[in-house]
């Protein structure tokens, strides 16, 4: 049966399948008794053994005492007895296990009081269990509730307990739901099944359970948040102070210099701060519950917002809420009926989020339900308070705030803020400056103007950020909707946190491999990219460049409003387009028609000639295949006139040829390349073919050489300019092709000029051939450098749209845009709005990547700052702590936290060496990459 994966036979699975017999046999044997004695193996116990757990690595079998006796301090075991057929379950409640709480483990209690008569459900990781439970009532006993939590139980009540779950069941399920976002009712339901698998009745606590992972998150929380270290208790805990803080970004007091408030303007922007604004419409909530009968537990001490303060905002605004803000870009219908849809039902439709952009992280207090969406036609009321909330936890200079409409909600901002309570908008109003720009997916929605305007790829001082840090935040929380639709709102609130808390902390513990694995990276883009900026301005005229150069930095220091990003000259119509092409053709045939053979022809004129003739062979012979089997007689009739002309200027121009390069028509002769009734059967042989064949001057392939070596830059210009001309052919057809006739007609055309640039390219990649045979022959040398291989991924446009296959900032412009330039014809009024806004995004995509690697640089050692502020502060808390357990828990954290910081030391440790590497490599505050530092500002 194995003959077929023979080529398989190392594999672990194919081996093991020839293992499934002995696996089986052992699965069979576990069921019976085996080899296990009679009797008890306890020494000086003489009873018969008949019990035995599953859950214990103890395999043996004992009697009942000594089973009971095994499990006190493994009290939630369920054990099985050997009836004398099967082993089936029981509880060790059933066998007189007793567990006695207040005492340490084998102590006797002087009054132990039973729970219940009916027994004390624990939820286990083993299953819900039912056992006798004593407390402790002596005179020195404390609270009931007290006596579970020090055995590690947590009650579903503090009156008359009579149901907990193990710590280690409820950091199981914690767990769970952060990896799988299994719902606690399917969880319970696993427990169920676990204790019972037949159907029997147990023990219903789902209520319960689901109660206490309520307090164990919410009780987490806080004690992570260091407020069981804080002699104000849970009471004194401030808005957002249990939310896990991101390491990378500023946090004044924690991460950032002493004096960066002082920190010059060319310097201050690694200093600021990225948010990300973004609403999800699947974490609805439907109309179950409210806050009274189900209200929260955090109050506002995480991510969400407290709700008693945002809906008396929400209520306290209706004027702000009734105004409708008319739209000047794309018109977003689409996007409100999607977040309507599905509203009818529900409480809430979604939740709103800002968070940091670059590191996706959820902030403090910036998290909140949204109702009908995101208020689009009510004035963004619910985003501007999520807004403010979380820059009102700030004190950073500068703020960099993305959002998919932001060209919309930032508009008048300012002026709906003067509305809103001043303790509100105080910190966004009075020092911070604020940039507003539209993540780079969402960006392609947007008009041209917010496209430019926008733009984090042509925004300085911004790096590789791409604002789109939600999306992939919201990725991640969506699998738990599901299970958080029907809770109540305070359960469903609190469970939010606790998920956005541990995605947090997942980010903080790998960002010492994300950060590298960012930087090795941008290093290498930053040299590709600022090599080839500085390429292209070497190609072009240094008076181009120079205009190029003042025009972007007056734009950027706001001494100009022209925007060099723009396109400021119109896209060529359809009609303007046919109309150029057909007035190439004429020409290229009026060229044709007045070629004259003299018949004294100079030896360069000689071969000028010939490579004019093998231009229009390969015209008409792409012409011929052009009329397919279709072709009127008319048109037939033409393309032949047309061959039997150029055919007597092909015999006329080969006898003159004799004469310079004797013993050619005995090479014709061989290569049957002489005239005759059939164009495609007729060539030209010029020195390049002979050149070991037969004598001729050497002059002539100099000549050759040098025609073609312009021939080939003609070309190269030719594939240039129908490039220009294609992508404008594209623009024209998107924005005015309406309706098949004109969309097939543009197809048409675009395939005219496709064509074109097909036969410029063969042509060019023809000469070049002839060049590096000429250039071996004659001995030429450094022609290479500037006409290369021309591969077809290489004949692409100016454009960024029409390069697909990457985004613009990482996208490199095709070697033929960067190979020198002449400063007349080629370069006209349209090819010149091309490459300035070229010119600018190549600088753009350098000077990013040159920021990125700077930004990342700080971020680093404001992660390794923020790890060694918290180690110091959980120390000072141990310091001070007045229990045992406080000062251990302590210096557990401040453990944790220096086993991050030595992750990322070790790490990074060669980073510094490694940004100096390649081209581009700058520091904070210094100029980044430009080619014309004369006229810089």
């Amino acid at each position: 049966m194995f003959a077929n994966y023979s080529h398989q036979k190392d594999s672990p699975l194919l081996v093991w399948l020839q293992e499934r017999d002995a696996f089986l046999r052992e699965f069979i044997r576990l069921e019976g008794r085996d080899d296990a004695t009679a009797l008890c193996p306890t020494p000086d116990c003489p009873m018969p053994a008949a019990f035995r757990c599953p859950q214990c690595f103890d395999t043996r079998l004992f009697c009942q005492d000594c089973i009971v006796a095994n499990h006190t301090a493994n009290p939630f075991h369920q054990v099985e007895r050997w009836n004398s057929r099967f082993f089936d379950r029981c509880s060790l409640r059933s066998l007189g296990l007793r567990i006695q709480l207040g005492h340490p483990l084998g102590q006797a209690c002087h009054k132990p009081a039973p729970a219940f008569g009916d027994g004390f459900v624990v939820i286990t990781s083993h299953g819900v269990v039912c056992i006798s439970l004593d407390f402790c009532d002596c005179t020195s006993a404390i609270p009931r509730e007290l006596q579970l939590l020090r055995a590690r139980l947590f009650p579903a009540t503090t009156v008359d307990p009579r149901t907990a779950a193990t710590f280690e069941l409820l950091r199981l399920f914690q767990l769970l739901t952060f990896g799988s976002k299994v719902s606690g009712f399917e969880f319970y339901q696993s427990l169920v099944r676990l204790t019972n698998n037949l159907g029997e009745p147990v023990p219903d606590r789902y209520t319960a359970f689901m109660r206490i992972v309520r307090e164990w998150r919410h009780i987490r929380l806080l004690k992570r948040a260091g407020r069981g270290h804080s002699t104000s208790g849970v009471l004194g805990t401030a808005e957002g102070e249990c939310a896990v803080l991101c390491p990378a970004c500023p946090q004044p007091g924690k991460n950032l210099p002493s004096d960066w408030q002082d920190t010059p303007d060319s310097k201050r922007w690694i200093y600021a701060l990225f948010l990300a604004i973004d609403a999800n419409f699947r974490l609805k909530r439907l109309s179950a519950s409210n806050d009274v009968r189900d209200p929260g537990l955090n109050r506002g001490y995480a991510y969400f917002v407290e709700e008693r303060k945002y809906k008396d905002f929400l209520a306290s605004h209706t004027a702000v809420m009734n105004s409708v803000e008319p739209s000047t870009c794309n018109n977003y219908d689409a996007v409100k009926l999607a977040s309507l849809r599905g509203g009818k039902g529900t409480t809430a439709s979604g939740v709103g989020t800002i968070e940091c952009s670059r590191h996706d992280m959820k902030r403090p207090v910036s998290v909140g339900d949204l109702q009908l969406g995101e208020r689009y036609v009510w004035g963004y009321l619910n985003m501007d308070y999520l807004y403010f909330s979380s820059v009102r936890n700030h004190s950073s200079l500068d703020l960099v705030v993305s959002y998919d409409i932001a060209c919309q909600w930032s508009t008048n901002l300012a002026r709906r803020s003067t509305s809103y309570p001043p303790d509100l908008v105080a910190a966004a109003n009075s020092h911070l400056s604020t940039r507003y720009l539209v993540p780079k997916f969402h960006l392609y929605a947007h008009r041209n103007d917010c496209q430019i305007n926008y733009s984090f790829n042509l925004t300085p001082n911004v790096g590789r950020t791409d604002g789109e840090s939600p999306e992939r935040g919201w990725a991640a929380m969506n699998p738990v909707a599901s299970s958080t639709k029907e809770m109540g709102p305070g359960s469903r609130r609190d469970t939010l946190d606790d998920h956005f808390g541990d995605y947090n902390w997942r980010k903080i513990i790998s960002f010492h491999s994300t950060l590298l694995r960012r930087i090795q990276e941008a290093v290498p883009m930053r040299s590709d990219h600022v090599g080839d900026f500085l390429t292209l301005s070497t190609s072009l005229p240094a008076e181009t460049t120079l205009a190029f150069s003042k025009l972007i930095w007056d734009w950027e220091t706001g001494a100009s409003t022209n925007n060099p990003y723009e396109a400021k000259l119109e896209v060529v119509s359809a009609t303007k387009v046919r109309l150029a092409l057909a007035q190439e053709d004429t020409a290229a045939l009026a060229q044709e028609g007045n070629m004259a053979v003299h018949e004294s022809i100079s030896a360069s004129v000689l071969i000028s000639q010939g490579l004019d003739l093998q231009e229009q062979i390969a015209r008409l012979q792409v012409d011929i295949q052009a009329l397919g089997s279709a072709a009127t007689d008319h048109q037939r009739t033409l393309a032949l006139e047309r061959q039997n002309r150029l055919l007597r200027r092909i015999s006329t121009w080969q006898a003159v040829q004799e004469l310079y390069m004797p013993g050619v028509t005995a090479v014709r002769r061989r290569t049957n390349s002489s005239p005759s009734g059939d164009i495609s059967q007729c060539s030209i042989i010029l020195p390049s073919d002979v050149l070991t064949q037969i004598p001729f001057d050497v002059r002539l392939a100099e000549y050759e050489w040098r025609l073609r070596h312009g021939l080939a830059f003609d070309y190269l210009a030719e594939v240039r300019r129908q490039l220009l001309v294609l992508s404008s052919m594209y623009q024209s057809k998107d924005r005015y092709s309406r309706g098949q006739a004109h969309n097939t007609r543009s197809v048409m055309l675009i395939k005219n000029v496709q064509a074109r640039i097909v036969f410029a390219k063969t042509k060019y990649t023809m000469n070049r051939a002839a060049l590096v045979v000429l250039s071996d022959f004659l001995g030429k040398e450094g022609w290479q450098s500037s006409l290369k291989v021309l591969a077809d991924e290489d004949v692409r446009s100016l454009k960024g749209g029409d390069d697909a296959s990457s985004s613009e900032g990482r996208r490199t412009l095709s070697w033929i845009w960067m190979t020198a330039m002449p400063s007349g014809a080629e370069v006209t009024e349209t090819m010149n709005e091309a490459l300035r806004i070229e010119w600018c995004k190549s600088r753009a995509r350098a000077q990013r990547w040159q920021e990125e690697c700077v930004l990342l640089q700080e971020e680093m050692r404001r992660v390794i700052q923020f790890h060694q502020s918290t180690a110091n502060q959980w120390l000072t808390r141990a310091n001070e702590a007045e229990t045992e357990g406080a000062r251990a828990y302590a210096w557990r954290q401040q453990a944790v936290r220096e086993t991050l910081l030595t992750m990322c030391r070790e790490t990074w440790k060669d980073v510094g060496q490694f940004v100096e590497m390649g081209e581009g490599a700058v520091k904070a505050g210094q100029p980044l990459i430009e080619c014309c530092d004369r006229v810089r500002p």
